[in-house]
């Protein structure tokens, strides 16, 4: 006597299937009087939606209901590391009110100890990776910063003048405070060129370094990543998710000081 296979479980995407199959058989049996209700829920519920700055929400239980939520991007990353050659400016603080003093502090938790003492970096470098939830091709449309900026900080710049610049994977910069704020790609040389259209999967994905600075302000920013898969367009990925990033300009500080104790004048 032989044994029956034990009955799987259906995927997700294959209850799915089924669900939209029953809901379209549902649908088909319903009267035009019934349809015409719904319909009128619907519109109830988008107009509701504009009105109140719900339209993300709606939008996303539209990709849930069509399958479309299997599909799209993916950020991943997301690393975030100051520049000790450029260093950061503490506000408000003299060198004497820093501790531990920087010649106590190893070069490795330079960066820790910079934020425990509320220092804001002079220069940034900034990675993330663009990937899919799917095969299903993702385009990546534009790279959107998003920027705020107020006069730079008062207070100690210290940096440390023999430490190489964190420098990212690709020429591409933002001038936090340029006029208009945008992310520039460069080639070797230096020069702007066109902004690239990646395009990822979830097996085919792009690595993205961003250097960001600020000249002459302290400015809070972040990027908004625009995409599309296929016809479904308008999509757009906030990094980060919550909250957002910091860079000053050193030209406000009222003292400059270099990792290993000794004061200069050389700004």
């Amino acid at each position: 006597m032989t044994q029956d296979p034990p009955v799987q479980d259906p995927s997700s995407a294959t209850r799915r299937a089924r669900l939209r199959a029953k809901a379209k058989l549902w649908w088909e049996h319903q009267s035009i009087g019934v349809k015409g209700l719904i319909f009128s829920v619907i519109g109830g519920v988008a107009v509701f939606a504009v009105t109140n700055g719900l339209v993300p929400g709606v939008a996303a239980l539209v990709r849930w209901l069509s399958g479309n939520e299997q599909h799209g991007l993916i950020i991943t990353g997301e690393d975030v590391v100051a520049s000790e050659r450029a260093g950061w400016v503490f506000e408000g603080k003299a060198y004497a009110d820093l501790a531990p003093a920087p010649t106590q502090v190893k070069p490795q938790d330079m960066d820790d100890w910079a934020k425990k003492n509320g220092g804001t970096a002079v220069s940034q470098a900034f990675w993330f990776t663009l990937g899919g939830r799917s095969n299903e091709a993702v385009e990546v449309t534009k790279l959107v910063p998003k920027v705020s900026c107020d006069p730079s900080i008062k207070g100690v710049h210290v940096y440390d003048a023999t430490r190489l610049s964190v420098i990212p994977s690709t020429s591409t910069v933002l001038k936090a405070d340029g006029s208009p704020p945008e992310i520039e790609f460069l080639d070797k040389s230096g020069k702007k060129i066109k902004a690239p259209r990646y395009q990822v999967t979830g097996k085919d994905k792009e690595e993205v370094g961003i250097s960001v600075h600020a000249a002459s302000h302290r400015c809070t920013w972040s990027v908004a990543v625009e995409w599309a898969v296929g016809e479904d367009e308008g999509h757009t990925t906030r990094i980060p998710e919550k909250g957002q990033y910091v860079v000053t300009g050193d030209n406000a500080a009222t003292e400059h000081w270099k990792t290993d104790g000794t004061p200069t004048t050389d700004f």
